[in-house]
């Protein structure tokens, strides 16, 4: 029989970097200094800030801490007057505070003088007023130290005198009376306000203002108060009106602000 020829076997590939063993490895070239590899080189990096000098930097800002004391204050401002309101109603239970009302109790002129003379009119008067003073309460006094009383008329444009009095105390539902002599002498007046002013004294018409400047403070269960500025204003009323028994309510104005009727 005859043999088959033998088949010839195949070729594979060379691998890369295969060489002929006999051939000699070319020399690799050197790269010159300025030379730069674009392809190899790293992507840039995000731009950098600029360094401020410590002056230009900005401060750390402190979150909170504002906010914290404006609650702390609001909470401890709504303590302290809950606080107060209880104890102002527990005082108002417990003692019945109330103020004292003044009523202008009388008003004369025993003295009128209206004297004319080359250099115009003169007044000479003297005047008596009495102010009664009612304590409500019945567990606190009221007392009033030195008091300046002034009696005016037309609006306080004419000044009819002044003078003081002794400081005095009303008791428990008590009642106190408070009395005035002033007088004025040689008040210049003009023609009109003479003839009008003596007009009004004789047919009762005036109406007179009395002011009273004191100081007072609260007594209770042997404890006294700090004295307040106090001014009690009466008056509205003509003198006939006085006479036949209707007194008219003064106002009061506590600390030259607070004016109570």
């Amino acid at each position: 029989m005859e043999q088959s020829a033998p088949q010839p076997q195949p070729q594979l590939p060379k691998p890369p970097g295969y060489g002929d063993p006999n051939s000699q490895p070319k020399p690799m070239l050197q790269k010159p200094p300025a030379y730069r590899d674009f392809d190899s080189q790293p992507p840039p990096g995000p731009p950098r800030k600029p360094v401020l000098p410590p002056s230009f930097r900005p401060k750390p800002k402190r979150r909170g801490c504002c906010g914290v004391c404006c609650c702390t204050f609001c909470i401890i401002f709504i303590i302290l007057f809950l606080l107060f309101v209880i104890a102002a109603a527990i005082f108002y239970l417990l003692y019945d505070p109330a103020l004292p009302v003044f009523h202008l109790g009388s008003f004369r002129v025993p003295k009128l003088n209206v004297s004319n003379s080359n250099d115009g009119a003169y007044l000479d008067a003297d005047t008596a007023a009495r102010v009664e003073v009612k304590n409500r309460s019945g567990k606190m006094s009221w007392h009033f130290g030195k008091s300046k009383v002034s009696v005016s008329a037309y609006g306080g444009n004419l000044i009819l005198g002044s003078t003081k009095v002794a400081g005095f105390v009303v008791k428990q539902k008590g009642l106190a009376q408070v009395k005035a002599e002033m007088e004025v002498r040689k008040l210049a007046l003009e023609d009109r306000q003479s003839r009008r002013l003596k007009g009004a004294v004789e047919s009762k018409m005036l109406v007179p203002t009395l002011e009273v400047q004191t100081k007072t403070s609260v007594g209770l269960q042997g404890w006294k108060s700090p004295s307040i500025a106090v001014t009690i204003v009466c008056g509205g009323v003509p003198m006939r009106t006085l006479e036949n028994g209707d007194p008219p309510i003064c106002s009061i104005t506590l600390l030259r602000w607070i004016k109570i009727r």
